[in-house]
């Protein structure tokens, strides 16, 4: 069986460049990336809800992705604020005559890498609700999320790899929101993960007639009671 893919975003001093461990990988992803946020996006429900009513934790829907008022959660997604230009990707892999030993396959620097676009907004025309907050992170070494068969079994390629952008809001520049390899996303587990004691909420319209299709009618950043809310 062949060992998965491991891998590391970190500053390129910190990326072993031989033979490794995975204690010392985890060192290494613990000097990367360290914050990101939470971004959650609903349909409007029957309600025009006053914003400063809503949660600061962003639960909108309860257990369900639906309310009783027909509100829906659209997106649900943590995003990791990756640095193309000062984080570099390490890739390490298994030994398979030595499990407890790691070997770099490669390092570069994700500036180097290929870019795709992603969408987190929706494209269709509606009224929406939009959540964010910002998280403090620890994240552990990255693995690739629900890897078919195929891919795990394929010997490494880096043209597999992309970096991810999208436009969040009405920003005028893109975000990286992640990467994948193969098509298949980056997952880079929490070790630890904080909240800010404080959560932005949106209300944002789509109309594709207009000159600018996403406008954002109102925002409001909330305070929770307690700096200690998870």
């Amino acid at each position: 069986m062949t060992p998965p893919l491991i891998f590391v975003v970190a500053p390129a001093p910190q990326l072993p460049e031989a033979t490794t461990s995975q204690e010392d990988l985890q060192v290494a992803q613990a000097s990367g990336p360290s914050t990101g946020f939470a971004l959650r996006i609903f349909s409007r429900g029957a309600d025009h809800p006053d914003l400063g009513r809503l949660p600061v934790d962003g639960r909108l829907t309860g257990e369900q992705r639906r309310s009783s008022d027909g509100t829906q959660l659209l997106c649900d997604a943590l995003i990791v604020r990756i640095e193309p230009q000062h984080h570099w990707l390490g890739v390490y892999q298994g030994d398979p005559d030595d499990p407890a030993s790691l070997v770099c396959v490669d390092r570069v620097a994700l500036s180097e890498l290929g870019n795709a676009t992603c969408w987190f907004y929706p494209t269709h025309d509606g009224s929406f609700l939009s959540w964010e907050r910002g998280l403090r992170l620890n994240l552990q070494p990255g693995l690739i999320a629900d890897c078919p068969e195929e891919l795990a079994s394929a010997p490494y390629d880096r043209s597999r790899i992309s970096v991810l952008w999208s436009l969040l809001g009405d920003d005028a520049s893109l975000t990286c929101v992640g990467l994948t390899y193969g098509g298949q996303r980056l997952d880079w587990p929490t070790r630890s993960l904080s909240p800010e004691p404080m959560a932005t909420w949106g209300r944002f319209r789509v109309d594709n007639q207009a000159d600018h299709s996403l406008v954002v009618e109102d925002c409001l950043t909330l305070f929770a009671a307690s700096s200690t809310e998870s």
